[in-house]
């Protein structure tokens, strides 16, 4: 079982230096909210949290992510269209002490966070990049513990601008999701 949150250290790249599928690459330059194009191909969506909790923000910053807070809410969730797993996401949301700081995302239970910062006509993606996760112990602990098989494995992160605030929100396509069809 896998000890979250897990590992996306990865060689992130900008996405127009990889050689990927036309279908993979439509995928990842999704423009839009993953969470709408995700439901839009299937019956039933739905979000099980895996792990939601308060970190060191200075873990977290790196090369395109900065926050100026203290910590920052590191929420983990498994995207499932038709009781399949899609998408392993990852978002990193600065905490502030007053909400009229940032955008209040603290309480989004099952709520998938693309439903919520897509609906703010705001919102700015800054930053897009893509990796390989296929050597990533973390990933393949995660796919085993579904029982998935083996196979390389694609993600992004983007960063976003929300009313001044910056969000962080890395996606990995699982093994049989709808990008590697």
């Amino acid at each position: 079982m896998p000890t979250y949150p897990l590992s996306l250290q990865a060689q992130w790249q900008d996405v127009e230096r990889v050689s990927l599928s036309a279908q993979l690459l439509d995928w990842l330059v999704e423009p839009n909210s993953l969470t709408r194009r995700l439901k839009s191909f299937s019956e039933q969506f739905a979000v099980e949290v895996l792990s939601e909790r308060l970190v060191d923000a200075a873990a977290y910053q790196g090369d395109i992510f900065t926050c100026d807070t203290q910590q920052v809410r590191v929420r983990e969730v498994i995207l499932f269209c038709d009781n399949r797993p899609m998408v392993y996401a990852q978002s990193w949301i600065p905490c502030y002490e007053h909400a009229e700081q940032g955008v209040d995302l603290t309480h989004l239970g099952a709520t998938p966070l693309g439903e919520v910062i897509f609906q703010d006509p705001q919102l700015s993606r800054q930053q897009l990049q893509v990796a390989d996760f296929s050597a990533n112990a973390d990933l393949l602990a995660l796919t085993q513990s579904f029982n998935l098989p083996n196979q390389p494995l694609w993600g992004r992160r983007s960063r976003f601008n929300l009313t001044g605030q910056q969000i962080m929100v890395c996606e990995v396509f699982l093994p049989g999701a709808y990008a590697y069809l």
